[in-house]
């Protein structure tokens, strides 16, 4: 007589229990996001993918999805990353007091025009884009294209995927982004209509013309850093 092995349970992963996931991965869930489409409005959508987001933070997992319908699960930021982008978003808001706009970072979610659910590690909206959202909610996401976003490359990130997900914002409206490896001491700069612009071990960067006066201190504030962290 035929005998059956007794399938063994899935496992269920929580808080430090959750697999070691050291680099990003992907999944097509195009049909799931297919199936819904007419059924919810974008804003039941941004939720549904906020409170997914949500749901899975205290498993250590950062979500984001592109305009194609590409799930990307990556680790949270490690101990260096984070710092480094404490670094670069606390300019921003000292900048803001006095020239305006809002700027966040890499806790904001953006919902873009081609559908891309995705957060930079640091952003800034013009005073006008600020003026055209409704009233700030603690979940909704912002739902313009920031003007100016940033992306630091942590030791959990390659760079290839984060080169697209800068032209990701490009396509959809930025006017000024920056890809900061520490690695490698090095800046792409992205600006509208111009081809991207790598700056080798650069002291500062600078926000003009998209943000007047803003000069960042990349060599002392990110790039020594990461020196010092080793990470």
């Amino acid at each position: 007589m035929a005998t059956t092995a007794a399938r063994k349970p899935a496992a269920i992963y929580t808080g430090a229990d959750v697999p070691d996931l050291t680099h990003p991965v992907s999944v097509n869930i195009k049909p799931i996001l297919d199936s819904i489409a007419g059924k919810l409005t974008d804003d039941e959508i941004d939720q549904w993918f906020v409170d997914l987001y949500t749901a899975n933070e205290e498993r250590g997992l950062d979500l984001e999805i592109t305009g194609e319908g590409e799930l990307i699960i990556s680790p949270m930021v490690n101990r260096g990353g984070l710092a480094a982008e404490t670094q670069l978003s606390g300019s921003l808001f000292v900048w803001v007091q006095s020239n305006g706009g809002e700027a966040a970072g890499a806790n904001a979610n953006t919902s873009l025009p081609d559908g891309s659910r995705i957060r930079p590690d640091a952003l800034w909206l013009s005073p006008e884009q600020v003026a055209a959202l409704p009233p700030a909610s603690e979940n909704r996401p912002i739902t313009v294209c920031p003007a100016f976003v940033a992306e630091i490359v942590s030791g959990t990130d390659t760079l290839p995927p984060l080169q697209r997900k800068m032209d990701i914002y490009m396509a959809n409206g930025a006017q000024l982004g920056w890809l900061i490896d520490p690695y490698r001491r090095q800046v792409h700069i992205y600006q509208q209509d111009q081809d991207v612009e790598i700056l080798d071990d650069p002291e500062t960067l600078s926000g003009d013309p998209v943000m007047p006066g803003f000069v960042f201190d990349v060599r002392q504030r990110i790039f020594a850093l990461h020196d010092d962290t080793g990470e």
